[in-house]
């Protein structure tokens, strides 16, 4: 087990798990020490032990409670990055690039630009590079995320009108399966399974074990079971419940039946 703590970047949402100095409270504004430079974060989950497993290779650490000058850095640093916004969509769009600006932010000093982006395909930026190297006088380092850290960063409400899980309380993207989604019951062509990101939901993940564990105790589609009104075949059922429906071939419509009262057809 490691002890962490849960801090946020202002500029971005994100969840990040980093090492603490001492104990601090939630709320609390912190210097973090990056491979590129230190940052102002905002603890949002004071310190826990979570399993090494659970927790990136490499881990920030946190260099202590944030001072007045570094409030004002970052204050500083969140009001250039706003005002060149305007600045380097305008290089984008001189370099001819099919690309979006998510974000710009730097570290306490300065000393780099980072700055990230959707696209549909790879972006040839090195012209762009020189531009933007130019205009800020530091290190650039470009990233191009995908729409589901589009979503973390941005945030917005999800399916079920809760703040999205990614930019909330997740740290890293569980991975998501179309077989959790059928484990589910769901279908895929109703919109229900895509968040805001246009990718299957996170929160599908969070119940797939139940789901396939509840399944073991069912038949499988379509296989033949005996009732008390005959032979018929599995065409539903509802883990919750522990039910089944069975379609007959000498009527119409669907019966339904508890696990107890069918039997499979050997």
């Amino acid at each position: 087990m490691t002890e962490v703590i849960g801090v946020k970047y202002e500029e971005n949402d994100l969840l990040s798990y980093v090492l603490p100095d001492q104990t601090y409270e939630k709320n609390d504004l912190v210097v973090v020490r990056l491979r590129k430079g230190n940052r102002l974060a905002q603890v949002v989950q004071a310190n826990i032990e979570l399993e090494e497993a659970d927790l990136p290779a490499q881990m920030d650490r946190v260099l202590g409670l944030a001072r007045q000058e570094d409030l004002n850095r970052h204050q500083a640093n969140c009001r250039y990055a706003r005002d060149n916004i305007a600045a380097v969509n305008e290089m984008i769009a001189k370099c001819q690039l099919d690309m979006k600006l998510v974000n710009i932010a730097f570290p306490l000093d300065r000393s780099h630009v980072f700055i990230s982006f959707t696209a549909e395909h790879r972006v040839d930026f090195r012209q762009l590079l020189k531009d933007l190297a130019g205009h800020f006088r530091a290190r650039i380092e470009l990233r191009q995320i995908n729409t589901r850290e589009e979503a973390k960063i941005f945030g917005g409400l999800g399916p079920c009108g809760r703040p999205l899980c990614c930019s909330s309380f997740l740290g890293d993207f569980p991975p998501v399966s179309i077989k959790m989604v059928k484990n589910q019951g769901l279908s895929l062509n109703t919109g229900k399974t895509t968040g805001l990101c246009g990718r299957l939901l996170c929160c599908l993940s969070f119940e797939d074990d139940f789901y396939r564990e509840a399944k073991q105790k069912f038949p499988d589609f379509g296989s033949p079971v005996e009732t008390a009104e005959g032979r018929g075949t599995v065409a539903g059922m509802d883990v919750f419940a522990e039910t089944v429906k069975v379609r007959f071939e000498d009527r119409a419509g669907l019966l339904t039946y508890s696990l107890e009262e069918i039997s499979l057809h050997g």
